[in-house]
């Protein structure tokens, strides 16, 4: 009997971070990065995807309480914020960003802020 060999996700394809009252930097190297999970709780996230691709749509789900996230993205990627927020805001500081509307590259945030920022950035 021949059984179908289970595909078990690549660990580095996903991100996974959980902040109290501190910070953590990572960079992301995965050539089919999927997404992930993102904690900030009086604590901030630095994500540097400058050297990351992905295929399609990758969502990352953030959930943050006075916390801070800047995510560092090629230039070709297109961001779509779709979440909550009170007191909070969503900064996009890169460059030509109306360019980027017809890329197949999306990163999709998703989730809640609250008295939180969110800052999307350009590797130059």
């Amino acid at each position: 009997m021949n059984v179908p060999q289970t595909l078990i996700p690549n660990a580095d394809d996903y991100l996974e971070t959980r902040v109290v009252f501190g910070g953590i930097k990572r960079s992301i190297f995965s050539k089919d990065f999927k997404g992930g999970l993102v904690n900030n709780i009086f604590g901030s996230t630095e994500l540097d995807l400058s050297c990351a691709d992905i295929n399609g749509v990758a969502v990352l789900d953030i959930t943050q309480v006075f916390g801070e996230l800047v995510i560092t993205v090629p230039a070709d990627w297109h961001i779509d914020a779709d979440f909550s927020q009170f007191m909070a805001t969503v900064e996009d500081y890169r460059n030509n960003v109306y360019q980027t509307r017809s890329t197949e590259k999306v990163l999709m945030l998703r989730g809640n802020s609250t008295f939180g920022l969110v800052q999307i950035q350009q590797h130059s």
